[in-house]
């Protein structure tokens, strides 16, 4: 039986042997195509002499750990094989009859070699994949693993892929780091990466590089050869920067010393020489997100515009923060009395209030006064033309403005600039006598100077403030940590917890929060359809969207609201005294804005067809948004839920420039952050014919001049609160919640206090020196 079977098996071995050999001559070849470790495994036995060195090409042997147990290769046990073209057949192999095994594993291996030898990289990796997810600990892996590393990093050096080159050499240290010529190739590819680096002025990924180097090789040639030439490169700056000092040029010198710094932090004389600089030429950079190309001063919805006028120019009365009734004001010019049982404003100036041509007097605020009550001028205020009955001027610096009938926050209607002279404004170049001046932008930059004129400046407040533009929150938040920048002016509600975390920076909530709406065209007739507006409300799920926007944390002073007026952050805040707490906000129901978006666009369609336009299909609609991310992420939200009701619509960013007069006629929506923090002034301006909705219905038109004869809070209240239940039956906005806002800073930085805005306490700043480069 045995002698049969042995003669079976010897005939198998003989054309097993031709079909063995020619299989693995043709790997690669028509009868192969696929790659050789995706094709069905097998192991090669070959035999030993006596039987004639036949080679097997056998189905995978059932060995323990898939090794070959050298212990038995002599012994006279059997090994039960299946032949790879005969799998349904057994047969048994003495172990002394076998020369040598080969497993499957060690034959991808064995191509995976070749694979790297003739240059077929790309194709070796998968090879190796393939190994170290089947047999990680296969012997001559790691070895064979570590020549494709080392050829892979050869070649893409080679391609100018220095990064890949470096971390594929990294990895090889870390396999093996005794490597022969290892610390030259790792030293070739950092070079190279350094030097690409270096020449886009990277150079604190630069340093990381031979920091990083350092560490595998202390004292390698290459970073010896790049930390002197930086401290070489830094001295030569620091030397020019104070040939610039010496010249008077201290903005250029403060530049140098702060690229030397970029250069070489490490470089003594780098930050001794910044440091005697700041003492002379304090300077406070600013990150912002947003900028304006036009500030427009006393903005309800320009965010930039109200950050920035700060610095250029001073009003008449300056909003500080909310009180008890209404908001607290203060007139930076002197001191502001109200007398007569509230019917007269009296304005007792400062002496000393100048500009570099003028000073100001009584007679340049009388003159002020009068043109805001003339329907003339283009600044002309309906309100105060109504109230103000008669100016008088008292000496040279005292001013009375005697009022038609009292008012319970005149003041709020003064918040306007006023300069000596026949000057003009700021919108009109007026000559500005506010802390600093605006220089032309350069680049990504606006820098603003101390102006020697001033007359509230202090010694210790910056000699120049710059800021420098930001596209993304991502890039501003980088700077800030690197300590590229001083202050950041406004930070996304969704990263506030993370920028807590680091000690050096404080976190401060501006004073007043924000109302978010939207404000609806209604020049545009669909926009004029109540039900289609009412369907919006019930479309947006201003709750999740809200939760999105604050990262799922809970934040103080952020809430959905039922209307264009704030609630209030805290209890007896005074911020509140307009929101009627008895108008809920409206549930989201996205079956009933269906419903009601269907009835309102069956008005429009009445509309279009009355005025002789055909309408079949309602056009995209345009949702205009500031050019922030809580706002852009916010308004992407809302489309996709305003989408799901029929409407098509389309969001669009606002340009730089804030907006004056009516909505332009290509925007349907806009989303505003609006200041309404005086509701009794700030009512008119957003709710009124001549407001940004540029419409309002006869109920609104009645319930503000109503507003406007209010002479005691109590009226004003009940007044405002009605205003609140008209504007949210009409839908006269859509209202979505209010936020507060938050603003960081090195706590080198100190006098920030809680404004406003942000630069309400500039003149109390100071900026103790900080080496703001990283080590």
């Amino acid at each position: 039986m045995i002698s049969s079977v042995w003669q079976s098996l010897r005939q198998s071995i003989v054309l097993a042997a031709v079909a063995s050999v020619t299989s693995l001559c043709a790997a690669g070849t028509a009868v192969a195509q696929r790659p050789f470790y995706e094709q069905e495994p097998y192991d090669v036995l070959t035999l030993n002499k006596d039987n004639d060195n036949a080679v097997l090409k056998v189905e995978p042997l059932d060995l323990p750990d898939r090794r070959v147990p050298q212990d038995k290769l002599r012994t006279s046990e059997k090994l039960t094989v299946r032949l790879f073209d005969r799998p349904g057949e057994t047969y048994e192999v003495r172990w002394y009859s076998i020369e040598k095994i080969e497993l499957f594993e060690e034959l991808v291996l064995r191509e995976a070699v070749s694979l790297v030898r003739s240059g077929r990289l790309s194709e070796a990796y998968d090879y190796f994949q393939f190994l170290r997810q089947r047999d990680p600990t296969l012997p001559g892996l790691a070895e064979a693993l570590d020549e494709y590393l080392y050829e892979e990093a050869k070649a893409r050096l080679r391609e100018g892929q220095f990064d890949g080159s470096l971390a594929m050499l990294r990895e090889l240290h870390h396999r093996n780091p005794s490597r022969p010529d290892l610390d030259k190739a790792i030293g070739l590819a950092t070079d190279s990466l350094v030097a690409q680096y270096v020449e886009s002025d990277s150079f604190v990924a630069a340093r990381k590089l031979i920091a990083r180097l350092s560490e595998l090789y202390p004292n390698h040639p290459i970073s010896v050869k790049w930390r002197d030439a930086w401290k070489k490169q830094a001295a030569d700056v620091i030397a020019e920067a104070r040939r610039a000092q010496e010249a008077g040029n201290l903005r250029e010198a403060d530049r140098l010393g702060w690229r030397a710094a970029l250069i070489a932090p490490s470089l003594p004389e780098v930050e001794q020489y910044l440091r005697a600089l700041h003492a002379v030429y304090p300077r406070v950079r600013v990150g912002v997100i947003q900028k304006t190309e036009s500030p427009l001063a006393g903005s309800l919805t320009d965010w930039p515009s109200r950050r920035v006028c700060r610095l250029l120019e001073r009003s008449l009365v300056e909003y500080v923060g909310p009180g008890p009734d209404g908001g607290r004001y203060e007139t930076p010019f002197g001191k502001l009395e109200r007398r007569e049982l509230g019917l007269r404003l009296t304005f007792l100036l400062d002496h000393n209030i100048r500009s570099d041509v003028a000073t100001l007097t009584g007679y340049d605020l009388s003159q002020r006064l009068l043109s805001l009550a003339d329907p003339l001028q283009s600044d002309h205020r309906p309100l105060w033309a109504d109230l103000l009955r008669s100016v008088a001027v008292e000496g040279v610096f005292t001013v009375h403005a005697d009022l038609a009938h009292p008012h319970v926050r005149p003041e709020a209607l003064l918040q306007v600039a006023v300069v000596p002279g026949e000057l003009g404004t700021l919108s009109g170049n007026r000559l500005s006598i506010g802390p600093y001046l605006a220089e032309m932008p350069e680049g990504d930059e606006v820098r603003y100077v101390a102006n020697p004129q001033y007359f509230a400046a202090t010694p210790t407040q910056p000699k120049e403030i710059a800021e420098r533009y930001f596209g993304t929150s991502v890039e501003a938040m980088q700077a800030l940590r690197r300590r590229e920048i001083d202050v950041l002016d406004r930070v996304c509600p969704w990263e506030l917890n993370k920028l807590r975390e680091e000690k050096e920076i404080a976190v401060e909530r501006y004073a007043v929060p924000l109302v978010h709406c939207l404000v609806p065209n209604l020049a545009k007739p669909v926009m004029t359809s109540r039900e289609l507006r009412r369907a919006m409300v019930y479309a947006i799920d201003r709750q999740t969207i809200l939760n999105r926007l604050l990262g799922g944390e809970e934040m103080e002073g952020c809430a959905v609201v039922s209307g264009p007026f704030s609630q209030g952050i805290a209890v007896g805040d005074g911020l509140d005294y307009g929101y009627n707490s008895t108008v809920k906000p409206r549930p989201y129901d996205s079956r009933l804005a269906v419903a009601l978006a269907q009835l309102g666009l069956r008005r429009w369609i009445t509309i279009e067809k009355a005025a002789g336009r055909t309408a079949t299909r309602l056009p995209p609609m345009v949702l205009a948004h500031p050019a922030y991310p809580t706002a852009r992420a916010a308004s992407k939200m809302i489309q996709k839920q305003l989408e799901v009701i029929g409407l098509t619509v389309e969001v669009r960013e606002l340009p730089d420039v804030p907006l004056v007069g009516p909505m332009p006629e290509d925007i349907d929506l806009l989303y505003v952050e609006a200041a309404m923090w005086e509701p009794v002034i700030d009512a008119r301006r957003l709710l009124d014919v001549d407001g940004l909705a540029g419409s309002a219905s006869p109920y609104m038109s009645l319930a503000l001049r109503r507003l406007d004869e209010a002479s005691e809070w109590r009226d004003v209240a009940d007044r405002l609160r009605q205003i609140h239940r008209i504007a949210a039956d009409d839908v006269a906005v859509v209202p979505l919640w209010q936020m507060t806002d938050h603003f960081a800073y090195y706590r080198s930085l100190k006098g920030a206090g809680k404004p406003v805005t942000l630069y309400d306490n500039v003149e109390s700043w100071q900026s103790e020196f900080a080496y703001r480069v990283e080590q």
